[in-house]
């Protein structure tokens, strides 16, 4: 009876189903890439340097390959479209995104944790930044991506 319940509501919320499978997909890649990045950044491109930039700077790397990674991926396998006008949807969304995200990391990182390194502050702050633009991004792009004539769809 739970197994129906569950496959009826994948099938009846596919798409959703299919982008939160991606996203966690890209989450483990973006968190990976961002974690990364912070390292290196601050051993050995700011030698050690305990900048507020680099965390925001770090999380702008890991964002940006999730975009690239995520664009592909949902284009084809959620929205099943793929014309400029939906890639400028896409773009568009992403800066909104990426300005969000790294709003909650500077404000994570830098002011309510003190500028702190320990991987739980970086874990909380990463995952915040994740979560909340997650839905606000999920639904405006369901909203303006373009579908029927004139676009390439499945």
């Amino acid at each position: 009876m739970l197994k129906d319940q569950i496959t009826s509501y994948i099938r009846a919320h596919k798409a959703f189903v299919m982008y939160g499978l991606i996203s966690v997909f890209v989450t483990v890649i973006d968190v990976a890439v961002t974690g990364c990045a912070e390292l290196v950044l601050s051993a050995y491109v700011l030698n050690g340097s305990n900048s507020r930039a680099v965390p925001v700077i770090a999380n702008t790397i890991g964002v940006v390959t999730g975009f690239i990674i995520q664009y592909f991926l949902t284009a084809r396998h959620v929205y099943n479209v793929t014309s400029a006008k939906s890639f400028a949807i896409f773009l568009g969304t992403f800066f909104m995104n990426l300005f969000f995200a790294n709003g909650i990391i500077y404000i994570f990182r830098s002011l309510i944790f003190k500028n702190s390194n320990d991987l739980t502050v970086f874990l909380i702050s990463k995952a915040a930044s994740i979560v909340l633009p997650f839905f606000i991004t999920y639904f405006i792009r369901k909203h303006l991506m373009p579908t029927g004539e004139g676009e390439k769809s499945k």
